[in-house]
């Protein structure tokens, strides 16, 4: 953070936006006037609408507290931890030692335990995306669903999952997920409109504007925040070079719906981060972080048969 960034209680830039607007709140302050005070007061707009968060969060935090707060997010990274390790036992035809890989979600959701990073909207919408693809049956697709609604109520920008999820009962020609889906998409709507018209009462016309979503960083840039918010952030950077290709291939590589899921939420996002995100917006890799390393225990058979198949080539010309 510059030297002109907002700080409060130690914290600095958006956790102390956010710290801040949850202090006014426990004042008795309502959601909206907060951030309508403390965003253009520590420069930062509120202009288009959805630059001030949704208030589910703040709302979560006020009624359990602080580190109650912490402990409601922890325990839903806690959830998905239990949720994989029991859908990677119950598939018979992974290797034994699949059954470790919910090591890789502790590791990348350890920030959890910490008040500054629970109060970014993106550490718990990331875990409820992971919770939901563990919960993810086609045929019972009901507890996604719910766990996504969560998700998408606290940061809009869970909203591409649901929408994959949902387009998958599409193809599947599930009427009932269909609708399902759709009441999601339609409540979130009304929800988006009611936070815009909230938002509007409450901005000054001499508030600043958002500088835009137009970060075109590329894969490097798309690495570097998956390197920042993964618990490999404490190796060298090259590190992730290596292992990020490695997880998505074994993510390619294991022949499942839940597998083709799970790529599609990696790639989705590694599009929006390579093409809209700026450098000071590296959080949203949270949202990808607790399963992308997942993929890596896929990886060596899926490196094998490249293996076989390469050997094979070669051994034919």
């Amino acid at each position: 953070a510059g030297k002109n960034a907002m700080q409060t209680d130690g914290l600095v830039g958006d956790h102390a936006l956010y710290s801040r607007i949850l202090q006014r709140g426990a004042d008795g302050e309502s959601y909206y006037a907060a951030p309508a005070a403390e965003h253009p007061a520590n420069h930062y707009p509120t202009k288009p609408f959805f630059t001030v968060r949704l208030p589910t969060l703040a709302w979560i935090f006020a009624a359990l507290g602080g580190q109650g707060g912490v402990i409601f997010v922890s325990a839903i990274g806690f959830a998905a931890v239990i949720a994989w390790r029991k859908r990677l036992i119950a598939d018979p035809d992974l290797p034994g030692y699949a059954r470790i890989a919910p090591i890789f979600i502790l590791a990348n959701i350890s920030y959890l335990v910490v008040l500054e990073w629970t109060l970014i909207h993106e550490a718990a919408a990331g875990v409820l995306i992971a919770l939901a693809l563990a919960l993810y049956q086609p045929a019972r697709p009901w507890a996604a669903i719910a766990v996504l609604a969560v998700a998408v109520a606290i940061r809009e920008t869970a909203l591409p999952v649901a929408i994959l999820f949902g387009c998958f009962a599409l193809f599947d020609r599930d009427w009932r997920a269909v609708g399902a889906w759709l009441a999601v998409g339609l409540v979130f709507l009304l929800i988006l409109v009611l936070h815009m018209f909230a938002v509007s009462a409450v901005a000054n016309p001499g508030d600043i504007a958002s500088p835009g979503w137009n970060g075109f960083g590329g894969w490097a840039s798309y690495l570097s925040f998956v390197h920042l918010m993964s618990g490999f952030r404490f190796l060298p950077a090259w590190t992730t070079a290596l292992l990020v290709p490695l997880a998505l291939l074994g993510w390619a590589a294991w022949r499942s719906r839940l597998a083709l899921a799970v790529l599609g939420v990696q790639l989705i996002y590694a599009l929006l981060l390579m093409l809209f995100a700026r450098s000071n917006n590296f959080y949203w890799a949270m949202l990808v972080v607790p399963t992308i390393y997942i993929g890596l225990v896929f990886a060596p058979a899926a490196l094998a048969v490249l293996g076989r198949s390469l050997l094979r080539s070669g051994l034919s010309a």
